[in-house]
């Protein structure tokens, strides 16, 4: 997964029906939790994201950026676009536009976005997030010189999926794996939305490897057929942005994510925020009971686990410690912020 400031990530957000949704309890969710009604529960959702955006603006650097790896830059980015801001205006036209003209500036003339630190053994992964940060940023404000920055780094995607239609960690084409190709399948879906087209070759090569990736039993391996936590969510959304909703796969992976445990700990997680990034995703996308079963209890535990300052820290034993993921909590409080703006529908790439 994403080494540097994310092992990996964008949301979308108009409310959900969330009525009924409190079925269910779990040891995770503070005793005290009481039953919501909707309101109630975007007024503590908001006022959570509210807060973790004003840590964020507080981190960042002068020259626009918030780290050194343009994942925790296109992640910030990503998660003040998904609680509706844009820049130019509002509370935070500063902070996007220093942050969008840094990110903007570090794509190389061939397209690919290029990071002073660089994710995991090769450039996709942050260039997969920084090509989503720019195709949202595009979709909000479609200026002529961000859609040409954006043409050129979906080109590198397409130019860089293997024979077998996934993606790897070098431009490259050649090897594969499912953690990397699924931000280059979320960037494709998001350029697509903002009418930036991408052969139609493409997304059956990606749909094969997805599915080739997948589990008899349910779940998707990293390389091949597996049961693991992280990429099983990760190929269910895969398959839901490509449009396979009623694969069958889909529910048998959806049945087989609700038996891993919603609790602030590894518990056979590794990297915590890169499952429930997803696997709300992929039960967001599902709806009906898998949704109603699972968002009130990674809400509730994430509300009850944020910082004084607005900011989230890791749970221990897990992969995505700060000398993975980066300083000042940039990666956690953005997955974070991304996963509670699930209620929310500003980001076109994640919308049912």
């Amino acid at each position: 997964m994403v080494r540097c400031s994310l092992v990996v990530v964008a949301v979308s957000l108009i409310v959900c029906s969330v009525a009924h949704a409190q079925n269910k309890s779990s040891a995770a969710i503070p005793t005290t939790a009481a039953p919501l009604t909707e309101a109630k529960v975007i007024e503590r959702v908001t006022a959570s994201v509210d807060r973790s955006l004003e840590y964020l603006a507080s981190k960042q650097k002068p020259d626009g950026s918030w780290d050194d790896c343009n994942a925790g830059n296109a992640l910030t980015l990503l998660a003040m676009l998904g609680r509706g801001h844009v820049p130019g205006r509002g509370q935070y036209k500063e902070v996007l536009q220093k942050g969008r003209k840094y990110l903007l500036k570090t794509q190389r003339e061939d397209g690919l976005f290029h990071s002073r630190r660089q994710a995991g053994a090769g450039p996709m992964y942050e260039h997969g997030l920084s090509t989503l940060a720019t195709a949202e940023l595009y979709g909000m404000d479609p200026d002529p010189d961000v859609e040409e920055k954006l043409r050129r780094a979906v080109k590198v995607i397409i130019n860089a999926q293997s024979p077998n239609g996934g993606w790897r960690y070098n431009p490259k084409p050649g090897d594969h794996d499912l953690s990397v190709s699924v931000m280059q399948i979320v960037a494709l879906r998001a350029a697509n939305n903002a009418e930036i087209p991408v052969p139609e070759e493409v997304i059956e090569k990606a749909i094969k490897y997805v599915k080739y990736c997948a589990h008899p039993n349910g779940g998707y391996g990293y390389q091949g057929p597996a049961q693991g936590a992280q990429t099983s969510a990760a190929g269910v959304v895969s398959l839901q942005l490509l449009g396979k909703y009623d694969d069958p796969s889909v529910p048998k992976t959806l049945d087989l994510l609700a038996k891993f445990p919603v609790e602030w700990s590894a518990s056979g997680i590794q990297y915590w925020y890169y499952f429930h990034y997803y696997a709300i995703q992929a039960n967001y996308q599902a709806g009906g009971k898998h949704w109603n079963d699972w968002h009130p209890r990674v809400r509730e535990l994430l509300l009850d686990k944020q910082n004084a300052d607005g900011s989230w820290d890791v749970p221990g034993g897990t992969a995505e410690n700060a000398g993975v993921v980066g300083p000042n909590n940039i990666y956690w409080t953005g997955m974070a912020s991304l996963i509670l703006e699930v209620y929310m529908h500003f980001l076109p790439a994640y919308q049912r």
